[in-house]
C-alpha cells in the first residue's frame, strides 16, 4: 500500500516547519492511518490542518448559528463549527467576514435553481429555512449570536498559543 509522501508543515502557533510522515497503526480491530508527528515538536501544538475557507463554509457557519437542524446535529454549536473550519484569530475574522457578505437573494436563487435540475431533500429543507435566517440577520440575533461565538473561539486561540509559545520558548532555551 502506497501512502501521501511526507510533507513539510509550518506551525500555526510558532512558525516551525517540519516534515510529517504518514504512519500506519495496525491493531486487532482496524487498520489506521495517522500522522507522525501528530503535534508540532517544538511547541507541542496539535497538527490541524483546515480547508480554504470560501462561501460554503460561511453558509454552513450562519446555518449552524441560526441552528438549522441538520446542521446543529452535524457540527454543534457555532463556537464547535469555528473551532473546526478555522486555525487562529484570523481565519475566525475572516470567516466571520465571509458570512456577513452572504446575500440570501442569490442564495435562495442558487437553491431553486439546482431543485429544478434534481430535487434534493438537504437543498428543500434549506430553502424553507432560508426567509428564517434572513429574518435573524435582519433582526441582528444572528450576527449578534456570530460574534459572541467569535469571540469565545477568539479567547480559546489566545489562550492555546500563549501556552504553546511558553512551550515552544522553554524548549528554546533548553538548546
Amino acid at each position: 500500500m502506497r501512502g501521501e509522501p511526507s510533507r513539510t508543515v509550518v506551525c500555526y502557533v510558532c512558525g516551525s516547519k517540519f516534515t510529517v510522515h504518514r504512519k500506519l497503526v495496525v491493531t486487532r480491530r482496524e487498520t489506521v492511518v495517522r500522522p507522525d508527528p501528530e503535534a508540532c515538536p517544538f511547541c507541542d501544538t496539535p497538527l490541524k490542518t483546515i480547508a480554504p475557507l470560501d462561501e460554503g463554509v460561511a453558509k454552513g457557519l450562519v446555518l449552524t448559528g441560526a441552528e438549522f437542524p441538520e446542521e446543529k446535529k452535524e457540527y454543534g454549536t457555532a463556537e464547535d463549527y469555528l473551532e473546526e473550519f478555522t486555525l487562529t484569530e484570523q481565519d475566525v475574522d475572516a470567516l466571520l467576514e465571509l458570512a456577513q457578505g452572504l446575500d440570501y437573494a442569490e442564495w435562495a436563487r442558487d437553491n431553486a435553481e439546482r431543485l429544478q435540475r434534481r430535487k434534493n431533500p438537504s437543498v428543500q429543507a434549506v430553502s424553507r429555512f432560508l426567509p428564517k435566517l434572513q429574518a435573524q440577520v435582519e433582526s441582528g440575533a444572528l450576527t449578534a449570536r456570530l460574534r459572541q461565538a467569535a469571540e469565545h473561539v477568539k479567547e480559546e486561540y489566545r489562550a492555546r498559543r500563549k501556552r504553546h509559545l511558553a512551550i515552544f520558548e522553554r524548549r528554546k532555551q533548553q538548546q
